[in-house]
C-alpha cells in the first residue's frame, strides 16, 4: 500500500470512527465512547505520524497523481468536519454536565447551611430549638 493510500485509510478509518462516536452522543449514551478509546488513541497516533511525514517530504506528495491528492483533499474535508461536530457535541455534552453538577453541588451546599436573617414579620427563624436560662443561685 502506497503512502498516500495510507493515509486515506487511516483518515476513513478516522471518520467512520467519528460517525459511530457521533451516533452514540446523540443516542445519548456517550458512557460507550470509552469503549472506543483504544482505537481513537491508535488511529489519531497514526494519523499524526502520516501526516508528519507527509509534511516533512511535500514535494513527494506533490509528485503524485492529482486525482489522488484531489480524494483525499475531499476526504479530509469530511474528516474535519466531522471533527467539528463531535468536537461541539461534546463541548455541549461538557456544558450540561457541569451545569448538573454545580446544581447538585449548590443544593448540597444550600441544605447545609444554616438559614440566616429573620422570619417574615421581624421573627427570628424558628429551628425547633427552645432558648432555656440557667440559674446557678438554689
Amino acid at each position: 500500500m502506497s503512502r498516500i493510500e495510507t493515509i486515506r485509510d487511516i483518515t476513513n478509518r478516522l471518520t467512520a470512527l467519528l460517525e459511530r462516536e457521533i451516533a452514540l452522543i446523540e443516542a445519548k449514551t456517550p458512557a460507550k465512547l470509552a469503549e472506543l478509546e483504544d482505537e481513537r488513541n491508535r488511529l489519531s497516533l497514526l494519523y499524526t505520524r502520516e501526516m508528519q511525514t507527509m509534511a516533512s517530504n511535500a514535494d513527494a506528495f506533490r509528485a503524485l497523481p492529482k486525482e489522488m491528492l484531489s480524494q483525499l483533499r475531499d476526504e479530509t474535508k469530511t474528516f474535519h468536519a466531522l471533527l467539528d461536530r463531535h468536537q461541539r457535541l461534546v463541548a455541549r455534552m461538557r456544558r450540561v454536565t457541569e451545569g448538573i453538577v454545580k446544581t447538585i453541588a449548590d443544593e448540597a451546599q444550600r441544605q447545609k447551611s444554616p438559614r440566616t436573617g429573620y422570619a417574615p414579620g421581624g421573627r427570628a427563624p424558628s429551628s425547633g430549638a427552645v432558648p432555656l436560662a440557667i440559674n446557678a443561685k438554689v
